[in-house]
């Protein structure tokens, strides 16, 4: 089971449509899969409520919610003990308390979804210095997650402004002790672009169930719109990528 971690310490930032976007492409995979609601603002587990209702959700998808750490660890317990999924999302509080200690005892990967702000390269640090620390609290480190950033709602055409954000976190040592930096940051090779899909996603249900609904109510020509193969070819683009962090990491 691959068990992924959605942190930043801040909102807004896209950690609830990254979980959502994975979800959709692992759904459309066949795989079972399950996700823990750990944010106060409960974003995910109220989508999977309307995907439901809507009927675009996935019987294969186990969801949960807590903000209790402990409870989060039972759970996760329980999802491992069972041996059927192949995915588990966690979906954090914004924020870089002790509890994401809990959490990240039981991550594999930990993605720090940002959009491309300086404001969000700048939360994006502070979340990877605070795994990073974690290393002097943790009885083993190399049995600490990966961190990646997930760049999130990027336009097709970078900005100047775009490109030299991205040169920064490839070319300069972000991540270790504020005043003596000595790591890069990691960025996922693969992005969320801005699409009205993810909108419609985040509004009413899983991708791929969507695509299926909208299919069967319309005739043959207008089957398939790009706007959504297009889309849900770019989320398996991010959980292959996911997936292979996980395999590399697992021949160290």
């Amino acid at each position: 089971m691959l068990t992924i971690s959605l942190m930043n310490q801040k909102g807004g930032a896209g950690k609830s449509t990254v979980a959502r976007a994975l979800l959709s492409a692992a759904d459309g995979r066949g795989m079972r899969c399950a996700f823990i609601d750990a944010d106060q603002t409960g974003n995910l587990a109220s989508w999977a409520m309307r995907a439901s209702e809507n009927g675009l959700w996935s019987t294969r998808i186990d969801g949960y919610q807590s903000i209790d750490p402990d409870e989060v660890e039972e759970i996760f317990d329980e999802i491992e003990a069972e041996r059927e999924v192949e995915l588990l999302i966690i979906d954090t509080a914004g924020d870089a308390s002790r509890d994401h200690d809990r959490i990240a005892s039981i991550t594999d990967l930990v993605l720090c979804p940002i959009l491309l702000s300086k404001s969000d390269l700048d939360t994006a640090r502070g979340t990877a210095n605070y795994l990073f620390r974690m290393r002097d609290r943790a009885k083993d480190p190399a049995l600490l997650p990966e961190f990646w950033i997930a760049l999130n709602q990027v336009t097709p055409r970078a900005t100047k402004g775009d490109a030299e954000l991205i040169r920064t976190i490839h070319n300069y040592p972000l991540v270790g002790q504020s005043d003596d930096p000595v790591e890069h940051m990691k960025i996922l090779p693969t992005t969320l672009q801005k699409r009205e899909a993810y909108r419609t996603m985040d509004f009413e249900g899983l991708l791929g169930r969507k695509l299926t609904q909208h299919n069967e109510s319309t005739q043959a020509f207008p089957r398939n719109p790009k706007h959504l193969t297009d889309a849900i070819a770019e989320a398996d683009t991010v959980l292959d990528a996911c997936f292979q962090i996980a395999k590399e990491r697992s021949k160290r």
